[in-house]
C-alpha cells in the first residue's frame, strides 16, 4: 500500500464531500497497492480501507494489502453482501465511483447490493492523481524509453527493401523484449508512404521498398510505464516533398517543446505546433491533439489539446507528436516524451536520432 498516494485520494474526495470512493480500474489498483487483479475493487475512505476480490486473487492479496481488511470468502453476491455491512457500520453514506471504466451492469449490481450506500459517479478523480508524476515514476518511464532507443537502433539494421510492414513490427516486438522490456506498450505501427498518412496505421504484408520512407511509433513497457516514441526511417532516396514536410514538422515541435514550463496553458502547446503547420499551408492535414500524458497508461493525463485550458504542473509526463497526413500521398509525425521540470521541460527522448 502506498501511504501517500492513498492520503491524496483521501483528501480530494472529502473535498467532494463523499464518504469514500470505490476502485475497479486495475491501472489505479495498482497504482494505490502494487496489487495486480483483473477482477477486484478497492473501498478507500478515512475510516478504513477495503478489497474486495475473488479466491484466486487472495494470496496475492494477503501480500500486497497489509494495510487492509480484503474480503474473498464466498460468490461474488456474497462478497458485496459483506461489504455492504461493513460499509454500514463504517457508516459511509456516499462512495464514488470510476463512471468512466465501470459497466452499467456492474453498477448495478453493486448497487443493489450496497443497500446503505449511495453511488456517486466521478470521472478521471485518480486520474488527475496519477498526472503528476513521482521520482520512481519518472526512472521508470526513463528505462522504458532508454529500451524503446535501442530497440529502434536494432530495428533500423533489419530494415530492408524486400521486408515487409509486418516482419518489421515482428523485430520490433523481439528487439523490445531483448532490450529487457517486460512487454509493449502497444502493437507497434510500421507504415511505409502512401499507409503512413492513416495515423494509426496496421502493419500489413506490404514490402517496404526501395527509396522508401517509413513511420516506425512504438513504445516499450518497463515495471508497469510506458514510453511511446514515433520516428521516420527511409531506405534509399526521399522525395523532396517528404523533406520539406519534415523540416515543418521538427520546427512546430520545437516550438511546442519552447513552451513547456509550470503554469503554461496547456491549449497553448498545441497552438504553437498547429499554428506553424497551419501557416505553412499544412493545417488540414493535422487533425488530432498534439500529446498525451503517458506512464502506468499509454493514453493518461494530461491531454494535450487546444481544448485543455488547464496549467502544466512540475512533473508532468506526455508526448508531443506533431504530423502532416496527406490522403494519397502518406504521412511524417515525430513523437517525444517531455516531463515538466521547474523552470521548463526535458525531452526525455531527445538523445534518440531524429535524422531520415
Amino acid at each position: 500500500m502506498n501511504k501517500r498516494r492513498i492520503n491524496s485520494l483521501i483528501k480530494k474526495i472529502e473535498l467532494i464531500k463523499l464518504d469514500a470512493f470505490l476502485i475497479s480500474k486495475p491501472v489505479n489498483l495498482y497504482y494505490l497497492t502494487s496489487f495486480q487483479a483483473s477482477h477486484a475493487h478497492l473501498i478507500v475512505s478515512n475510516k478504513g480501507i477495503i478489497a474486495v476480490t475473488d479466491f484466486i486473487y487472495a494470496e496475492a492479496a494477503a501480500e500486497c494489502l497489509k494495510d487492509c481488511r480484503v474480503i474473498t470468502a464466498g460468490s461474488a453476491e456474497d462478497r458485496w453482501k459483506s461489504l455492504s455491512e461493513v460499509l454500514r457500520k463504517m457508516r459511509i453514506g456516499r462512495m464514488g465511483f470510476e463512471a468512466d471504466y465501470l459497466n452499467f451492469a456492474d453498477f448495478k449490481n453493486i448497487s443493489n447490493l450496497l443497500k446503505h450506500t449511495k453511488l456517486v459517479p466521478c470521472i478521471n478523480l485518480m486520474e488527475e492523481i496519477r498526472q503528476v508524476k513521482e521520482k520512481g515514476e519518472i526512472a521508470a518511464i526513463r528505462k522504458s524509453i532508454e529500451i524503446t532507443g535501442k530497440a529502434l537502433n536494432l530495428t533500423g539494421k533489419q530494415l530492408g527493401a524486400n521486408k515487409t510492414e509486418r516482419e518489421i513490427a515482428h523485430y520490433i516486438k523481439e528487439n523490445c523484449i531483448r532490450c529487457g522490456a517486460e512487454g509493449l506498450a502497444f502493437e507497434p505501427i510500421v507504415a511505409t508512404q502512401p499507409n503512413a498518412s492513416k495515423p494509426h496505421y496496421c502493419p500489413m504484408q506490404k514490402r517496404l521498398g526501395k527509396d522508401s520512407l517509413i513511420l516506425l511509433d512504438f513504445g516499450a513497457l518497463y515495471k508497469g510505464y510506458n514510453s511511446d516514441l514515433t520516428r521516420m526511417r527511409s531506405i534509399g532516396k526521399i522525395k523532396s516533398r517528404f523533406k520539406k514536410i519534415y523540416s515543418i514538422i521538427l520546427e512546430a515541435q520545437k516550438r511546442a517543446l519552447d513552451s513547456i514550463r509550470p503554469g503554461v496553458k496547456i491549449s497553448d502547446l498545441d497552438s504553437a505546433a498547429r499554428q506553424h503547420i497551419e501557416k505553412k499551408g499544412f493545417g488540414k492535414f493535422f487533425g488530432h491533439s498534439l500529446g498525451h500524458g503517458i506512464g502506468l497508461e499509454i493514453h493518461e493525463l494530461p491531454v494535450v489539446s487546444g481544448k485543455n485550458k488547464n496549467k502544466l504542473e512540475q512533473g508532468m509526463v506526455f508526448t508531443v507528436e506533431p504530423g502532416v497526413y496527406i490522403p494519397g500521398f502518406g504521412g511524417m509525425r515525430i513523437e517525444d516524451i517531455a516531463l515538466v521540470k521547474e523552470k521548463g521541460c526535458e525531452v526525455l527522448t531527445d538523445d534518440i536520432d531524429k535524422s531520415i
